[in-house]
């Protein structure tokens, strides 16, 4: 690894779990990855590959997206970011760290003899900032204001900073090579010194109704159950990729019977993606499972807080999650339950 971002690493204080609202807070992201797509076909390729409409996006703007099965199933998520070369569009495809040599392989499949190359980009790095303030933007020369949601702005060295947020606070990433990442990291240590835990950014995405897919949900949801048609992250006016078939079928045929929902539960351990949610008074019926978790603390208040996909017609009920009660937030996937007769 870059010798440079290691020092930077290697001299952090170590990190503090908590954030006021609207307080700044910075951290590194290890758990993302990034694979390169380029070539006089790499857009094409993508087209014919993920859920998201790649021949309308540009620049300007970075997009979620998934890449499926032939059922449907999504094998991960990915944050797809298009760079301007002299040779047309390329792209980075921000992966999970743990699925990226798996989602290298599968998109090497595909490429056949189309004009693509994939490049699994081990000199490149995240950096995450949460209600960045006017001052810090300029002093990392993206400008006064902090980026729309899914704006991206090209900075020298090859960085990209990127609006992450959806309606809570502000949040922007930065990616790039090391060498470059680690200088802008430099500006940041002496306005924030302490970078805050990943679990202030994971509370923060599951705040804005984000999912996660990892290993343990690998092939697991399909997009409509974890909201991805209501995030942007499907286009159902593009051609045929893996399970576009059963994905546009649910859409305009069907009404999904499962949504991801947000809650929280008392659970002393935290729960892992996959862990399964269940009727409270019938422990065997299986009505959920959870797609994401962290541990949320503002002030006096402190909850183990999730992403769960939930069977609709069970929303209502008391549930419970490895034998500790779960309560589930208003979602507008849910109706309000029947009024009371008397």
């Amino acid at each position: 690894m870059n010798t440079a971002w290691i020092q930077f690493l290697h001299a952090l204080p170590p990190a503090r779990s908590e954030l006021k609202p609207n307080e700044t807070g910075w951290l590194v992201l290890p758990q993302r990855a990034s694979i390169r797509v380029a070539g006089d076909e790499a857009a094409d390729f993508l087209q014919a590959m993920l859920t998201q409409d790649i021949l309308a996006l540009s620049p300007a703007k970075a997009s979620r997206s998934a890449l499926c099965n032939a059922k449907g199933r999504i094998l991960s998520l990915l944050m797809v970011h298009p760079e301007q070369t002299p040779h047309g569009l390329a792209f980075h495809l921000t992966v999970p760290q743990d699925l990226r040599a798996d989602l290298f392989k599968i998109l090497k499949l595909y490429v056949l003899r189309r004009k693509v190359t994939l490049t699994l980009e081990d000199d490149w790095g995240f950096i995450g900032l949460i209600n960045p303030t006017s001052s810090l933007l300029e002093a990392l020369a993206i400008g006064h204001q902090s980026p729309a949601p899914q704006q991206q702005i090209a900075l020298l060295g090859g960085l990209i900073a990127s609006g992450e947020h959806q309606a809570g606070n502000l949040r922007l990433s930065i990616q790039g090579p090391l060498t470059a990442l680690a200088v802008i990291a430099e500006r940041i240590t002496p306005l924030i010194p302490t970078p805050v835990t990943q679990a202030v950014w994971d509370c923060a995405e599951i705040h804005d109704g984000l999912p996660e897919i990892h290993r343990a949900t690998y092939l697991q949801f399909v997009p409509q159950w974890i909201n991805l048609d209501h995030l942007s992250a499907v286009s159902f006016k593009k051609g045929c990729y893996p399970g576009q078939e059963v994905i546009a079928r649910l859409h305009y045929l069907g009404k999904s019977n499962r949504r991801m929902i947000m809650g929280h539960t008392p659970h002393p351990q935290l729960l892992p993606a996959g862990t399964l949610i269940y009727l409270a008074n019938q422990p065997d019926t299986e009505v959920g499972e959870i797609v994401r978790s962290a541990w949320c603390e503002s002030g006096e208040f402190s909850a183990q807080q999730f992403l769960a996909v939930i069977r609709l017609n069970h929303a209502h009920d008391a549930l419970v999650v490895e034998q500790h009660p779960c309560v589930l937030y208003p979602s507008p996937f849910v109706e309000n339950p029947p009024a009371q007769t008397h």
